[in-house]
């Protein structure tokens, strides 16, 4: 590869290296979950062989992917499902095992450096601001700075290595925006829209009588204050449920508060829809990228 290559594939292998310790690091997480274990991915297997050196595991548009840094993350991988109490090294589960193999594979490296080798095409750069706002939300996640310190250190991360993956992750990130927004400027026909999306009274009156119910069993829940249930989450919910539809929740009568929860409703249908559309739309891309590229992988 040249040199230029060569630095490239340095900067992914540090920010991969934080990928186990911030949870759904990546916003295209969300728009390849449906993908995981084959799909679309499945054919990306590539020729059975080693690689000369037995280090590389793949090699997407010459960047290359080495077997150490796959092996970390498919062993944290790993230990998910050995919690579970599944086997994965049993003769039972040898199928599950190549298939998981292929989802990190592909979810955690194949995907993220074609959208990365795209951004960069596009010359996406991300400000120091934006670095310093996703490490204060990371801060927040983890219940303070001290917290995600800790964690960093348990895994022999540091703050510029995080700073990696953080950049890694909004280049994705802003990138799959971007990307959204021309396509639908383009096709305009494809957007989602509160217009679009009709409830019958039968719909929003089965809502109304659900969120009743929800709404009473929750309460009646915490005032049985059983220590066998999670009384600090069932108050959360309670509150999240409140702070939704209170003004449903405190009004008896189904047709004075019918207008308010359709709204609610829409609104909800919609947002599920244009994230919906949106994953469809960005899974067509990556197949078109996927189709174009280079991608050799070696198991």
């Amino acid at each position: 590869m040249s040199g230029e290559n060569n630095e490239n594939t340095k900067q992914v292998k540090v920010s991969r290296k934080t990928l186990y310790i911030v949870a759904a690091v990546f916003v295209v997480a969300a728009a390849i979950g449906a993908a995981a274990f084959g799909g679309v991915f499945g054919d990306l297997t590539g020729p059975a062989e080693v690689a000369e050196n037995g280090e590389v595991v793949a090699r997407v548009n010459g960047e290359e992917v080495t077997r150490a840094e796959f092996e970390t993350v498919l062993e944290q991988e790993k230990m998910q499902y050995e919690m579970q109490g599944m086997d994965l090294e049993s003769e039972e589960m040898s199928d599950m095992l190549g298939e998981l193999q292929q989802h990190v594979l592909n979810n955690y490296f194949v995907i993220p450096i074609l959208l990365e080798q795209k951004a960069e095409e596009k010359g996406i750069e991300i400000s120091e601001e934006e670095i310093e706002d996703r490490y204060q939300d990371y801060v927040a996640q983890f219940g303070g700075e001290e917290q995600l310190k800790e964690q960093m250190a348990a895994v022999d991360v540091t703050r510029d290595e995080l700073d990696q993956d953080i950049i890694r992750e909004l280049t994705i990130q802003n990138y799959i925006e971007q990307y959204l927004e021309e396509y639908l400027e383009e096709n305009p026909e494809e957007r989602i829209d509160k217009e679009s999306i009709e409830l019958s009274d039968e719909e929003i009156e089965h809502q109304y009588q659900q969120l009743q119910e929800q709404y009473a069993r929750l309460k009646e829940m915490i005032e049985e204050d059983d220590p066998d249930l999670p009384r600090e989450q069932l108050e959360i919910q309670l509150l999240q449920v409140e702070e939704q539809y209170g003004e449903v929740l405190e009004e008896e009568n189904f047709e004075e508060i019918k207008p308010v929860l359709e709204e609610e409703m829409i609104e909800e249908r919609a947002a599920r829809k244009k994230q919906e559309k949106e994953q469809s739309i960005l899974m067509a891309h990556i197949e078109e990228l996927q189709e174009e590229s280079e991608i050799e992988t070696y198991f």
